[in-house]
Order: C-alpha cells, then structure tokens, then sequence
C-alpha cells in the first residue's frame, strides 16, 4: 500500500517561507513566528510537516549545537547535499553549500591517508563570509584569527 502525501496550507507555507531563504536555518520556533506570529502556535503541524519535508528531501535537518538544537534548512528536491560541505557565517548566519572540487579531494585524503570516512552532508564548515570580511566584521581577513 502506497502511503498518500496530502497537501495542506500549512505545509505549502512552509515550504515557500523556507524556499524564499535557502541560506538560512531555521529551528521549528522560527518557523512557527513566522507561520503564526507565535513560537508554540501550530508547533505540533510545524513538526510534523518538517518530519515529512525531510523525509522527501525538500528539506535538511542539522544539529545547531550553539543553540543546542535541531534546524532546517531548505534545500529542495534534487539537492545532493551529500556530495559536498556546507559553509556557514558565525557573523550573519548564512549557509551555503560549498560544492568545490578541492573538498573531494580534502575528502579522499581523510579516507586514505587518516582512514576517516566523512559525511558531507552534515559537515558544516565554520567561519566569517566574504561579504562579512568586506564590512570589517567577525575579525577574520585572511582565514586566520587576528
């Protein structure tokens, strides 16, 4: 028996609220302010159309562990966030996927020569973007601290 996908208009809102700031993680409390102008209204709908979002890879889930919980992300359908790593600002929040050639190779490095086997998925990179650096923000220049 095929399970049946129902859409509902609380699910397309949150999937147009998430498309509208790909770039952005959100935990299930944002998400339910900016749905319902309130943290707890509509939580347990909000939960349960991000558990469906994430099944059907529409949307990512990670582990902030600055703010000690799980975040969303919008990535999407055909998004293969496991081929590459993801960067994010500590300035402004920003994540992006960070799909290079050098981090394929980064990667078979680690395998072969330290034995680790990473997950690029979940692998998130940490540190100040370049618009951030440009405006003098996060202290970083040149990748180094100051």
């Amino acid at each position: 028996m095929q399970k049946k996908s129902y859409k509902s208009g609380g699910r397309e809102a949150l999937v147009s609220y998430l498309s509208r700031h790909p770039d952005r993680q959100f935990c299930a409390e944002e998400l339910c302010e900016a749905l319902n102008g309130s943290e707890t209204e509509g939580r347990s709908s909000v939960y349960r159309h991000l558990t469906s979002l994430c099944a059907d890879e529409t949307v990512r889930k990670f582990r902030d562990e600055a703010r000690k919980c799980a975040v969303y992300q919008y990535v999407g359908k055909g998004c293969d966030c496991g081929s590459h790593f993801h960067e994010q600002c500590t300035v402004c929040g920003k994540l992006n996927h960070l799909d290079c050639g050098d981090s394929a190779e980064f990667v078979e490095h680690l395998l072969r020569v330290h034995g680790f086997s990473v997950d690029r998925g979940r692998s998130i990179l940490y540190g100040v973007c370049a618009a951030c650096r440009a405006e003098g923000k996060g202290g970083v220049s040149d990748g180094t601290p100051s």
